[in-house]
This record gives structure tokens, sequence and C-alpha cells, in this order.
């Protein structure tokens, strides 16, 4: 459904296809992960020692003798390269980190094991055919599940979308680790091609977090509220060519908060001034309008993600009845893929955001946000808020296992994401970091699930993504 606007094209651009298929096999991917830890084929690219003299030596002492008996020196050569111990060969990058990485991620491979057993066992209780065709039987009834991004504080979350009686459509959703308290429900329109939607959506958030305003927000200050939202509107796709796509929407929305459900958290009026948070206290209601367009130069290559990809968004906020604010959400973002070889590569990410308002400005819920498990991921979701913000992200990706048929591998990433929020651009001051590292899986259709570890200036976190498109 046509989400909060412009996070709804974003979840559209993580292509509901892909979130469907990672739906339907990412336990299936997990099994054979821990059922092969053994060492991998070479791979092309992969840097392959030649020949020694000797093995020269005894293929030709081999092909001089036509196949005949072997010669008593063609035998003692033979003889010497069994005999001979086996080549060693320099350390690289992965003879360091292999055991490192490999205690830490110990749990994770034990839960993938309990989870590839409990599949296992649940698929021989199911009659013979019916195990691996649930998810298209399901599809094929008319209930449709998939991973989709919830919204701003929301994190990614479980959706069901009932298409029995199409065009007509009803889908409901709800975070299930992420941000408890998050969840949606809609209803509406589709066309045959599911490219335009029109409809209406009721999204409450019931625990979301705030630590206040600025890239010094204190740690201390985190307080909760509880955010409820009614859209009415439409979202459509237009795809020009194979490399641009836009994402359009239009429509109204009302906003509403209240005293937050997490008992452990004071509500946000009792730690900051709710004078000073255009939101807290007043319903906010507009007319919405905008477009995102992505050109898209990347393709798949075996597993691997290559090129470059550039994203740019504009959305307008008009208030209507009493709400005396306006503004203009524009944001920028490119990825890249550079291949070392097939199984190495380094991708970048680069954001920028900026959120220009009149009248009363932004309200506090749709200040632009930094920490969580996209971007700044040694952080908590939306720890850092204002109404601008810059970041980007390094990783380095080496493949650890790939499906024999290339339909799946999984690769560990290490990472390193910087950034910071400011009320305008040209005020940017203190910057903060975090690194760590991960696993991902992969499909054909591009990057799927990950767990990371991370490590910032707040601690340790560790995190996960059912869906991503970086």
């Amino acid at each position: 459904m046509f989400g909060y606007f412009s996070s709804y094209c974003h979840s559209r651009h993580t292509s509901a296809g892909l979130s469907r298929v990672i739906t339907a096999s990412w336990l299936l991917i997990l099994a054979p992960l821990i059922a092969r830890p053994g060492p991998l084929q070479a791979q092309a690219g992969d840097s392959i020692p030649a020949r020694s003299a000797a093995d020269a030596t005894v293929r030709d002492s081999l092909a001089q003798e036509g196949g005949g008996p072997v010669s008593p020196d063609s035998a003692d050569k033979i003889r010497a390269l069994l005999r001979r111990p086996p080549a060693s060969h320099p350390p690289d990058a992965r003879d360091y980190v292999g055991l490192p990485l490999a205690v830490v991620m110990l749990p994770l491979r034990l839960l993938a094991g309990g989870i590839g057993i409990a599949a296992a066992g649940i698929s021989q209780l199911l009659p013979e055919g019916k195990g691996p065709n649930l998810y298209e039987r399901m599809v094929a009834w008319g209930l449709e599940p998939s991973v989709e991004s919830l919204g701003y504080n929301a994190g990614d979350g479980i959706q069901l979308r009932l298409t029995r009686f199409a065009p007509a459509f009803i889908e409901g959703a709800a975070s299930v680790i992420q941000s408890p308290g998050a969840a949606y429900v809609a209803f509406g329109v589709t066309t045959e091609d599911r490219l335009t939607d029109a409809g209406a959506k009721f999204r409450r958030l019931t625990r979301a977090q705030f630590w206040g305003v600025g890239v010094d927000s204190r740690e201390d200050d985190k307080s909760n509220y509880e955010w409820e939202q009614i859209q009415l509107g439409g979202i459509w796709e237009a795809r020009l060519s194979d490399h641009l796509t836009f994402n359009s929407a239009a429509g109204w929305e009302t906003n509403r908060t209240g005293l937050g459900h997490n008992k452990n958290l004071p509500d946000i009026r009792e730690t900051f001034d709710p004078d000073s948070l255009f939101g807290s206290l007043e319903v906010v209601n507009y007319i919405v309008g905008g477009t995102k367009a992505t050109v898209d130069f990347t393709h798949i290559d075996i597993l691997q993600p290559r090129g470059v990809r550039f994203i740019g968004e504009a959305f307008y906020y008009g208030g209507t009845g009493s709400t005396d604010s306006d503004f203009l959400r524009l944001q920028g973002e490119v990825q890249g893929y550079i291949p070392f070889n097939q199984r190495q590569s380094f991708a970048l990410r680069a954001l920028v955001e900026t959120n220009p308002g009149w009248g009363q400005g932004v309200p506090f819920y749709y200040f632009a946000e930094l920490g969580g498990s996209e971007d700044l991921r040694g952080f908590s979701t939306a720890r850092f808020r204002d109404r601008d913000r810059l970041t980007w992200t390094a990783e380095w990706r080496f493949e650890a296992w790939r499906e024999l048929q290339d339909r799946s591998r999984a690769e560990w990433f290490v990472f390193w994401d910087s950034g910071t929020v400011m009320p305008s651009l040209s005020q940017i001051t203190d910057f903060r970091n975090d690194w760590g590292f991960g696993l991902r899986f992969a499909t054909p259709s591009g990057p799927g699930a990950n767990f990371f570890f991370a490590w910032g200036d707040e601690g340790f976190r560790f995190g996960f993504r059912l869906i991503s498109d970086f």
C-alpha cells in the first residue's frame, strides 16, 4: 500500500517480488550454510598458484610414455612428488579474520542449524508435495506474505495482503522485534499489474522512541511517544526504461501523538518542553505529493551486485485546516558496487537529506533520522534527529558460501558508517561513527536478509534486516 508516501516508494524500489522471495526462502538458505562448512571450490577470479616445475616434469614424463607402462625414471619422479610436503601459500586476510569471525558467529550458526532442523521436521509432517509449495499455494489462494518497511521509526515488518477479491485488497503488517508496537492496516483497489494502488491506511506506533534534537542529544534523555496516522491517497509507478523508474504518490494525511506505552521510559512531554516540539500537542494535517526517481545502472552477476544507482526524491507537505506548517523533503542517494573478483567486492553508499519548512516548520516525527539497521548501525533506530542529515557507508564483502546452482549465497561483510544531523546543511558539526561486521544472504534478485554486530560511541549493538536494497 502507499505507506507514508516517500518511504513507500523506497520499499517498492526494494521490490515486492524480492521481499516475497525472501519470505518464502530465507529459512531454506540458512540450512545449507550449516550443512556445508567445508572449503569453497575455486571460482573464476580467484588467485590459483601455477603448477610447480616438478608437476610439469611428471606430466611431461607421463605424456612421453604414451599411455604405456611407466618407466623407472618416471616412477621415481612420481614417488618424490608424493613424498613432498604440500606447498605453503602466503597468508591472506581470511587467515587472520576467519577464526575470530567463526567464534563470534557460532551462536548464529547454531540458531540457523536449529531453524533448519525444525523446518525439515515440519516438512516431514506435511503431505508429500505440500512443503515446498506452501507459499505458492497461499499466493494462488489470494494471501500474499512479504517483508516490508513499516515507515518512519518502525523498521521492517511482516505483511499479509489479501488479494482474493481483486481488484480490491486488504493488507496488514506488524513489526516483530525491531519496533514493538508498530503496525498498520490498509484497504483499497489496485491495477492488475500492481503498479497503481489507491485506498486508505491506518498506521500506529505505540512505543516510538525519541532522544531529542541534534547530533549532541543525550542518551539519558531517551523517552517514548505514541504516533497515529490516517492516510487517503494513491501511488503509481512508471518505468520509462530499463534504467529509469519514477514512483509517485499523492494524498491527504492526519497525524496525532499521545502518551507512549512503554512504562519503562518517560513520555516525551515529561522530558522535553512540548512547545519546542511541533507536533507533540497538535493534530497535524497535510496534503502530500511528490515523486522518487531511480536511475539504475546496476546488475547482478552470479549473485553479486555491480554498477551504480542514483536515487532522487522530492515530496511536498502542505498544511491544511488549522495546520500552519508546510515543508519540502529533498533527498539524494548514490549506491555503488566495485567487484574485485566473483567472491569479493567493495560497496559504497552516500545520502543527503534536507527538509526546508515554513510556518511552524517540520513536525518532530518527520525530522531526518539517523541510526538503526540501515545507516549508522552502531546506534538505535532514529537515535539522532534534526532537519537535515548527511551519511555514508563503506563495506568490504567476501563470499562465505554459495549454492552449487548459483541460486543463493552467503557473504561476510565488514563495514564503516559515518553520519550527522543538523539544522541545515550549512551547519555541519560533529560526525558519529561506527564499525562492525556481519553476514548477508543473497538471491538472484539481489541482497536479502542480513545480521550484523556493530560498535559505536554508545557501545555494542546486534541487529538484523529481513530486506535490503544495498
